[in-house]
């Protein structure tokens, strides 16, 4: 029996592959990965990217209405210690954590001078997310975390395996120093066992999903990671703090900077790679109109909307124009009827145009759609029958 994880991502292809013969729902992808959109939030010389090209993903859960959870955020209900369990009460039986480490983080980040005492981290039936403390106007800050809480992991390019470094390394080193500064921010990280990108995929559970060019990528990445790894030489900080990290530690660097890290980019300067305490709790939602901005030497999220307390917050990953390959791999979460599929099916067994139909899929027809489906061992049904059972058997 294969991991779980493959049954929950199956949803990917039962959504990616749902086509009808009038091709009404095709879903899918067209070209090689390069970097996606990225939202460019842009207020007092600064710009932030959401970590849309970190060439890695996240499993999660999404629901009916298209709002996507990511699974860092996953309060389980059988071991529900890591993240605390629920007792007080924000509002609409809406439950606030308060366990010991999530009350260390929030004593440290006030301890610091952040303004989060409007939300709370949250749990939503089974879901851990921030929520409103009380009514957040449209214009207000909902956090503002000062620059000097955030962990600045360098400027290198694309290959997070540079700021993977830099981050095992103050991980370390507030590890040796025992209780450090920035040590209630790292100890509400995820652990390496949480960690369920691609990259931690088996070959089983990754030709489980059926689609080859997040197998490719992944095996990509993962030769690139281990050369990076192997070197030795990432701008010298292991060798320079004299930091043995090992293989699976460097990864659970690696998941940390693709999936909540946060590049600034200054005018005339290069972009750095920051890890925001408190921000990178907030799950998303393709509709959210909710801003991030860097001003005054601090990293706020101001309210698009007025806010019910209560409710959850939450912000717009990679400028909500990533279609689901790029969310399966860079977030582990897929958007249920996302509109940014449309443009990215891969015809490639297709010859003919649509004809009839006003579809903007790169030339496909009916034949090639089914024959596109025909491709896959399994089946819709097989897929549904699977994610009900909570696991595939081969």
């Amino acid at each position: 029996t294969l991991s779980a994880r493959v049954a929950a991502l199956l949803a990917f292809s039962v959504l990616s592959c749902s086509f009808s013969a009038t091709a009404e729902h095709a879903s899918g992808r067209t070209a090689a990965f390069i970097s996606s959109p990225t939202a460019l939030l842009r207020n007092a010389g600064s710009v932030l990217h959401m970590p849309s090209s970190g060439r890695s993903g996240r499993k999660g859960r999404s629901l009916a209405d298209g709002v996507v959870m990511m699974a860092k955020k996953v309060v389980s209900r059988k071991a529900s210690k890591g993240f605390g369990a629920p007792k007080k009460i924000v509002k609409n039986n809406v439950k606030e954590l308060d366990d010991p480490k999530t009350v260390a983080l929030f004593d440290w980040l006030k301890e610091g001078g952040s303004s989060v005492s409007r939300v709370a981290i949250a749990d939503f039936k089974g879901l851990r997310g921030v929520a409103a403390r009380e009514v957040i106007e449209e214009g207000q800050a909902i956090v503002s975390i000062p620059q000097d809480l955030a962990l600045n992991l360098g400027s290198d390019g694309i290959n997070p395996g540079y700021a993977a470094s830099k981050l095992c390394a103050i991980e370390k080193s507030e590890e040796r120093r025992q209780q450090g500064w920035f040590q209630p921010f790292l100890d509400v990280l995820p652990t390496f066992e949480q960690c369920d990108t691609t990259d931690f995929f088996s070959d089983d559970e990754l030709k489980a999903l059926e689609w080859e060019p997040v197998q490719t990528e992944t095996a990509e990445r993962l030769s690139m990671l281990r050369s990076t790894y192997d070197a030795s030489q990432i701008k010298g900080v292991q060798r320079e703090d004299q930091v043995e990290v090992s293989w699976d530690e460097f990864m659970w660097g690696v998941y940390q900077v693709v999936s909540r890290v946060l590049t600034i980019q200054r005018e005339g300067q290069d972009g750095e790679k920051y890890l925001i305490p408190m921000i990178d709790m907030f799950n998303h939602d393709p509709r959210s109109v909710h801003e991030l901005k860097c001003s005054q030497g601090a990293f706020k999220v101001i309210a698009g909307k007025r806010i019910q307390a209560g409710e959850q917050i939450n912000i717009l990953y990679g400028g909500g124009v990533l279609n689901n390959d790029r969310l399966i791999q860079d977030y582990g979460f897929i958007q249920q009827n996302n509109e940014f599929d449309v443009e990215q099916l891969t015809a490639r067994k297709t010859k003919e145009p649509m004809v009839g139909y006003p579809f903007k899929g790169m030339g496909l027809d009916e034949a090639g759609l089914r024959e596109l489906l025909d491709s896959f061992s399994t089946t819709l049904e097989d897929d549904e029958a699977a994610l009900g059972g909570g696991g595939l058997d081969g």
